[in-house]
C-alpha cells in the first residue's frame, strides 16, 4: 500500500476507533443502569451477566458505526487540511478520490461488515442478551416457588386471522417455557358474528404435531349471536387451530425489533389476507439489507464538505454534512412510508434513498475535485 494510503487510513482508523468505543460506552452505561439491577436479584451468575452486556454491545454496532465513521472522516480530514497536508497532495497533483481512496474503500468494507452484523451475529446477540435476562428470571421465580404462574415475565398477544375468520388474544405468553396464560379463541362467520369460542386458562402448542393443548376452561356456542351453551373442560386437544404462538407473538412486536431471519418467518408464514402489514415487513426486509452501503454514502458526503468547508470555518463543513446525513435519513424515512403504504414497490422504496444519496455525494465529491 502506497505510503498516502497508510497515512490517510491510519489517521482516520485511531480516530474511528476512539469514537466507536466512545459511543458503545455510553450506550452500555444507560444498558448497565437499566438491567444490572434485575440481573443481581436473580443472581444471574457473573460470567452470563458478562455476556449479557456483550451481546447487547454488539447489537449496536449497526446503529454506532454509520455515526462512528462520520464524525472520525470530519475530524480526521478537517485535521489535515489545518495542518495543510490536503493542500500539499493537491499541489503535488493528486486528485480528492486519489488521497481519499483508502477512505472509500475502507467504507466499503464497513458496508460488508454491517450487512454481515445484520443478517447473522447481531441477531444471534439479540436473541441471546434476551434469552439470558428471561432464564434469569425464569430460575429466580423456580426457585420461590413462583414459576407456574401467569406473572412471570412475557407478552400478551393479539392476533386476527381473517383467513379462518378467528381472532385470538392471549394475556401472557412466555416464549421460552412456551406456556400461555389467559387463552381466548374467538371464530365468527361471514358477517362477523362469534359462533364460537374457547377459554382456557393456560395454553401450549406443539410445533411438531401442530397441536393446542388447552387446560381448565370452557367452549362458548353460539347461534345466531346469541350464547346457547358453555360447557367446561380439564383438557382440550385442538389441531384444527394452525396459529403458532411464536409467530403471533412475532406478529405482534414492533418491525424495528425484528431481526432479519424473524422477518423472513414472517413473509415465509404469512399472507396479505392473513396479515395486513406484509408490505411494511417487506419494505423493512429490504431497508435492512439496503442500510449497511450507507457507509458509502458517509464518505461521499464527509469528504467535499470537510475539505471545502473548512476553507471559511471548519464548522461549516461540519454541520452541512451533518445536515445531508440527517435528510438522508428523513429521506429514508419518506420512502419507507411510500413503501408501507403500497405507492412504491418494497425494493424501490428501501433503496431508492442509497441510490439518490450516492449519486448526489459523488457529484459532491467531483464537483471538490
Amino acid at each position: 500500500m502506497p505510503l498516502i494510503d497508510r497515512h490517510i487510513l491510519w489517521e482516520w482508523l485511531k480516530i474511528f476507533a476512539m469514537s466507536l468505543l466512545a459511543m458503545i460506552g455510553m450506550l452500555l452505561i444507560s444498558a448497565v443502569y437499566n438491567n444490572l439491577e434485575d440481573l443481581l436479584v436473580w443472581n444471574v451468575p457473573t460470567l452470563q451477566s458478562i455476556e449479557f452486556f456483550a451481546m447487547i454491545a454488539m447489537g449496536f454496532l449497526p446503529v454506532v458505526i454509520p455515526v462512528s465513521l462520520l464524525v472520525s472522516l470530519l475530524f480526521m480530514l478537517g485535521h489535515l487540511h489545518k495542518n495543510q497536508e490536503l493542500t500539499a497532495m493537491r499541489a503535488a497533483g493528486l486528485g480528492i478520490f486519489r488521497i481519499t481512496r483508502s477512505l472509500w474503500a475502507a467504507g466499503a468494507v464497513l458496508s460488508f461488515l454491517m450487512l454481515a452484523l445484520n443478517a447473522s451475529l447481531v441477531p444471534y446477540a439479540t436473541e441471546r442478551a434476551a434469552t439470558i435476562l428471561s432464564e434469569g428470571e425464569l430460575k429466580y421465580r423456580e426457585s420461590k416457588g413462583d414459576f407456574n404462574r401467569a406473572s412471570v415475565r412475557g407478552e400478551m398477544l393479539f392476533f386476527n386471522n381473517s383467513a379462518d375468520r378467528r381472532n385470538w388474544y392471549i394475556a401472557n405468553y412466555n416464549p421460552y417455557t412456551r406456556k400461555a396464560y389467559g387463552v381466548n379463541i374467538y371464530t365468527y362467520d361471514e358477517r362477523g358474528r362469534i359462533t364460537n369460542a374457547l377459554v382456557a386458562e393456560t395454553g401450549s402448542f406443539e410445533e411438531s404435531t401442530r397441536t393446542w393443548t388447552l387446560k381448565n376452561g370452557k367452549e362458548l356456542v353460539y347461534e345466531n349471536g346469541q350464547l346457547l351453551r358453555q360447557p367446561k373442560f380439564t383438557e382440550r386437544k385442538e389441531s384444527k387451530f394452525s396459529e403458532n404462538p411464536s409467530l403471533m407473538a412475532l406478529i405482534g412486536r414492533k418491525t424495528s425489533d425484528l431481526s432479519i431471519p424473524e422477518i423472513r418467518r414472517i413473509l415465509k408464514e404469512t399472507d396479505p389476507k392473513s396479515n395486513p402489514r406484509i408490505s411494511e415487513y417487506e419494505v423493512y426486509y429490504n431497508s435492512v439489507l439496503a442500510s449497511p452501503f450507507c457507509c458509502l454514502i458517509v464518505v461521499g458526503i464527509a469528504i467535499p464538505f470537510a475539505v471545502a468547508g473548512v476553507r471559511v470555518n471548519p464548522m461549516v463543513g461540519v454541520s452541512k454534512s451533518i445536515g445531508l446525513f440527517a435528510a438522508y435519513y428523513l429521506l429514508t424515512n419518506i420512502f419507507n412510508m411510500l413503501g408501507t403504504g403500497q405507492w412504491l414497490p418494497p425494493v424501490l422504496a428501501a433503496w431508492a434513498p442509497n441510490v439518490l444519496m450516492f449519486a448526489y455525494a459523488v457529484y459532491l465529491c467531483r464537483k471538490v475535485n
